[in-house]
């Protein structure tokens, strides 16, 4: 190789190894100024509200005799609309003042353990066939064989 090829090499390699350190130490710099920054700044953590603590922070509404929650819910929904959502969707379960096994004595007969895995449309029909049976004899004055027969428990197949 030439001398003078080797000093055009030369040249290049110093003049990349100038460049790599400037960008170093240009770096360097802005993560100075940059930790220098963070120390001078105060870190002050901003704590924002919750849609629940704003919800739980309003007065308390009088007790009203024909309050209607869904409608106070509808009317609410801009301001507190994930607490909409989550109210919506307890408010939509239904009401019942009493077991549901006591509200359909015949399910019992119907529901076993063994017949749990009925599709609830299933069992729909035959507690709606049972009654139409009971209506029918009630009508022809026959006595209730099945209120004393083990019809529709387990051992029954």
């Amino acid at each position: 190789m030439s001398k003078s090829l080797r000093q055009v090499k030369l040249h290049q390699v110093i003049l990349h190894m100038f460049h790599h350190l400037n960008q170093q130490w240009v770096l360097q710099k802005k993560m100075s100024r940059f930790d220098q920054y963070i120390t001078e700044v105060p870190c002050t953590t901003i704590h924002v509200k919750t849609e629940l603590e704003y919800y739980l922070e309003e007065p308390v509404i009088p007790r009203v005799e024909n309050f209607d929650i869904l409608t106070w819910w509808k009317v609410n929904a801009s301001k507190y609309p994930i607490l909409h959502c989550i109210a919506r969707d307890i408010l939509a379960i239904p009401v019942s003042t009493v077991a549901s096994e006591s509200a359909f004595s015949t399910g019992g007969r119907f529901v076993s353990p063994h017949r749990s895995r009925l599709h609830p449309k299933t069992v729909e029909a035959l507690m709606c066939a049972q009654s139409w049976l009971w209506s029918e004899f009630n009508d022809s004055k026959l006595e209730r064989k099945f209120e004393t027969s083990n019809f529709g428990e387990d051992g029954d197949e």
